[in-house]
C-alpha cells in the first residue's frame, strides 16, 4: 500500500512538472462569445477603468456596432473625467442633444470641456448614428494632444495614418469609414494607454513593472508586489490577478492594470489535485521551488488549510499557488474536439476550458452522462469524478438579471438560467441534470450578528481580505457602505471559509417591499369616539405619521409614537396588512453635495465615500416650489443638493436655490 501511495505521489509531481502550456492556450476567456484572449484582456483592463464591460448574460457581443453617444461615454471614462460630469449636465452644445438625453453630460463635456469631439457641418451631433473607426481614432488622437495642424492631409486618411504611426490602431484591420465594433473599441482604448502623446510621454503615469497579486474587495485596492494602490473605480475581483505588468496611475490612485503581454490574463498553466487533507504533495514540483505563497479562494493559506479535491494552480509572475475548492455536479452536454481528449467541455450551458491533466479523467465520460467537475481558480476544468465517488458539489452563486454568477475561487462565471425572476438577487446552490437547464435551490448561511463595516467584522467573525459582497444582485466593495453598521436583518447570506472567516456576504436590496421612503408629514385626524358600551361620545383627535413620495402620492397616515420632524426624509416599514408602522429608518443626510461630485447618474463621491444611485427609484424634491421633480430637473435647478443615504445608497435628494 505504501509503495502504491508513493508511486501515486510521484506521478502527480511528475505530471505537474511536465504540464506547462503556452499562456495563450491556457488562458480562459471570460465571455462565451469571445475566443480572442487579447480582446478578453483588453476588456478587463477597461472594466477596471469603467470604460467597457460585458453583458449580464456572460457575452461580450464583440461585433455589436457602437453609436457616437456610446463612444463619447467611453472616451470620458478613458480620460478619467466622470467626476466632472455634473457641470456639463445643463449645458446645451448641440441642438439634437437636449439635457434629457442619457449621454448629454458625456457629449457636452467631450465637446466643450475637453474639445475632443465636434459635430457635423449643420451644427448637430447625431448621437445615435454609428461611430466610424476614423471618428473614433480622431477622438483618441485629440485626447493624446494631436491637432489638425499636427496631422494635416485629408480626413479621415490623415488621422488614420497618424493613428497607425503612434500605435493607436495596432491589431485593428479596418478602414476609416468602417463602423466601429465593441471588439475594435476595446483594442483602441487598450492601445491608448501605451500610445505616445503629441508632446511626448504617455497619457497616464505607469508604475514600474510589478506583479498583480489581488484586489481587496473590502477597501477597493489593488495589491502588487511591494505596494498597495487605492482604485479610482473600486471593484471586488479581477481576472488580471497573477499577471505581470504596470499599474496605470491617475494621480496616486490606480486607474487600471496594464499587463506586459495582452495575450494572457493570468490563466493557470498546470494544476495539482490535493489528494489528502493538509497535504502539499506536488506543490513544490508545480512551482519549481518551495518559497511560494499559497492563496485559497483569494485568502492567504497554508498547506494545513488544504482539503482533499482542492485544485492548486501556479502563477510564476507572483510566485504564488492559487487554490480553489469549487466543484459542481453537472450534466455533460458537449465537448470539443472529441470525448477522448477534450480541450473544452460544455456543462451548465457554459463552455469550460480543460487542462491536459483533466483529459484522462474526462475521457471516461461521454456527453449525456452525469459527473462532478473540479475547477481551478480561473474557471478551468482540472478533473472529473463519477457521481458515486462520494464527492459532493458545493457550487453556489447569485442570480442577477436573468443569469447566475457562480463563485469560483477568485472569479465569477456567468451561467444561463431559466425563469429566474423569483430568485433575483438570491444566493443559490448550482448543479445540472439536463441539457440546457440549471438546478437551482436557495441557500442560507448563518448570520453571526451585525456587519461592522469599519471593523471588518460580522458579529465576532472577521471578513477575509477579498470578501465578496453583493447587494441588489450587484457586486460592491465594503467602502461603498456608508453606514458603519449594517443590521443583521439586512444580511441575506454569509459564508465562512475553512479558517472561520467570512468570505461571502449577500445583503438585502436598497428598498424593501414593505418599506416606503419619502418626506415625513404629521396629520391630525378627527375620528369618532365611543364609550365602553359602544355609544357615540362625539369625536376625538389623533395625531398620525405618514410619508409623501411624489406629487399626490402619500401613505395614509398611521398612528405612531415616533419622534420625527415634518419634512424629514425617512423610511417607514408597514405591517403585513399595511395598517400600522412597525419600523422607522432615519436616513443619513449629506449636506450641500455639489453636482461635480456626481459620477454620471449612478454614483456620487462625497466625504471620502462613494454612494450608489438608482436613477429609476431616486426621490427628487424641490424645497422651494415644494413639488417632486425629475433627477435631470433637480440637477439643473441647483448646483448643490442635500442627499439622503441608506446602506451606501442615495435614496432621496432635495434642492433649493
Amino acid at each position: 500500500m505504501k509503495k502504491r501511495l508513493l508511486s501515486l505521489l510521484l506521478t502527480v509531481c511528475m505530471a505537474a512538472s511536465l504540464l506547462v502550456l503556452p499562456a495563450e492556450a491556457a488562458a480562459a476567456s471570460k465571455f462565451s462569445d469571445v475566443q480572442d484572449q487579447t480582446t478578453t484582456t483588453a476588456v478587463e483592463v477597461l472594466r477596471l477603468m469603467g470604460v467597457l464591460d460585458g453583458y449580464g448574460d456572460g457575452t461580450f457581443r464583440p461585433n455589436t456596432q457602437l453609436t457616437r453617444a456610446q463612444f463619447c461615454k467611453m472616451a470620458v471614462y478613458a480620460i478619467n473625467g466622470s467626476s466632472e460630469l455634473g457641470m456639463y449636465r445643463t449645458v446645451t452644445v448641440f441642438p439634437d442633444v437636449k439635457p434629457s438625453h442619457w449621454a448629454s453630460a458625456y457629449i457636452n463635456m467631450a465637446a466643450k470641456g475637453k474639445q475632443i469631439i465636434s459635430g457635423y457641418p449643420d451644427g448637430k451631433f447625431y448621437p445615435e448614428r454609428k461611430v466610424t473607426v476614423g471618428q473614433a481614432a480622431t477622438i483618441l488622437l485629440r485626447i493624446l494632444g494631436y491637432k489638425d495642424e499636427n496631422v494635416g492631409g485629408v480626413w479621415p486618411d490623415s488621422y488614420m495614418a497618424m493613428a497607425e504611426t503612434v500605435g493607436l490602431t495596432e491589431g485593428i484591420r479596418a478602414g476609416g469609414s468602417d463602423v466601429l465594433t465593441r471588439a475594435q473599441a476595446a483594442r483602441l482604448f487598450l492601445n491608448l494607454l501605451t500610445a505616445n502623446k503629441a508632446e511626448g510621454g504617455k497619457l497616464y503615469t505607469l508604475s514600474e513593472e510589478t506583479d498583480f497579486i489581488s484586489v481587496d474587495g473590502g477597501s477597493g485596492t489593488i495589491k502588487t508586489t511591494g505596494e498597495t494602490y487605492t482604485m479610482v473605480h473600486p471593484t471586488a475581483s479581477s481576472s488580471l490577478a497573477g499577471t505581470r505588468g504596470r499599474v496605470v496611475l491617475a494621480g496616486e490612485k490606480a486607474l487600471t492594470f496594464l499587463p506586459s503581454s495582452t495575450g494572457s490574463a493570468g490563466a493557470a498553466d498546470a494544476a495539482v489535485i490535493i489528494y489528502a487533507d493538509g497535504s502539499g504533495a506536488g506543490l513544490d514540483a508545480l512551482a519549481g521551488n518551495s518559497d511560494y505563497t499559497i492563496y485559497k479562494n483569494g485568502t492567504r493559506a497554508t498547506t494545513a488549510d488544504l482539503r482533499k479535491n482542492d485544485v492548486a494552480t501556479y502563477y510564476a509572475a507572483t510566485n504564488s499557488i492559487l487554490v480553489c475548492d469549487t466543484r459542481a455536479n453537472v450534466y455533460y452536454e458537449d465537448c470539443a474536439p472529441n470525448p477522448s481528449a477534450p480541450t473544452r467541455i460544455t456543462v451548465m450551458g457554459h463552455e469550460f476550458p480543460v487542462l491536459p491533466i483533466a483529459q484522462e479523467s474526462l475521457s471516461k465520460f461521454k456527453p449525456g452522462q452525469q459527473m462532478t467537475i473540479l475547477l481551478t481558480a480561473d474557471g478551468q476544468v482540472a478533473s472529473a469524478l463519477s457521481p458515486d465517488s462520494g464527492v459532493r458539489g458545493n457550487a453556489v452563486g447569485v442570480v442577477q438579471s436573468g443569469s447566475v454568477q457562480m463563485f469560483c475561487g477568485t472569479t465569477m462565471l456567468p451561467l444561463q438560467g431559466q425563469e429566474l425572476d423569483d430568485m433575483e438577487s438570491q444566493v443559490v446552490r448550482i448543479s445540472s441534470s439536463k441539457k440546457g437547464e440549471l438546478n437551482l435551490s436557495r441557500v442560507s448561511g448563518t448570520v453571526y450578528g451585525d456587519l461592522k463595516v469599519t471593523e471588518r467584522k460580522l458579529g465576532s467573525k472577521s471578513l477575509t481580505e477579498n470578501a465578496v459582497i453583493y447587494r441588489d444582485g450587484k457586486l460592491i466593495t465594503l467602502n461603498q457602505l456608508a453606514n458603519s453598521v449594517v443590521p443583521r436583518a439586512k444580511i441575506l447570506y454569509a459564508r465562512t471559509n475553512w479558517a472561520g472567516e467570512v468570505d461571502l456576504l449577500v445583503l438585502k436590496g436598497a428598498l424593501d417591499d414593505a418599506t416606503i421612503y419619502g418626506r415625513a408629514f404629521w396629520e391630525v385626524e378627527e375620528v369618532p369616539s365611543y364609550d365602553e358600551e359602544g355609544n357615540s361620545t362625539g369625536t376625538k383627535y389623533i395625531e398620525s405619521l405618514g410619508v409623501e413620495y411624489g406629487d399626490g402620492q402619500r401613505t395614509k397616515a398611521y398612528r405612531s409614537g415616533y419622534s420625527v420632524k415634518s419634512g424629514e426624509f425617512i423610511g417607514i416599514t408597514l405591517n403585513a396588512s399595511k395598517t400600522a408602522i412597525v419600523g422607522l429608518e432615519r436616513l443619513t443626510k449629506l449636506s450641500g453635495v455639489p453636482n461635480s461630485a456626481w459620477l454620471g447618474d449612478t454614483a456620487v463621491t462625497f466625504g471620502g465615500k462613494t454612494y450608489t444611485i438608482d436613477p429609476d427609484t431616486l426621490l427628487c424634491y424641490n424645497g422651494d416650489s415644494r413639488n417632486w421633480i425629475t433627477l435631470d430637473r433637480a440637477r439643473e435647478y441647483a448646483e448643490r443638493a442635500d442627499l439622503y443615504a441608506r446602506d451606501g445608497m442615495i435614496i432621496a435628494m432635495e434642492v433649493k436655490s
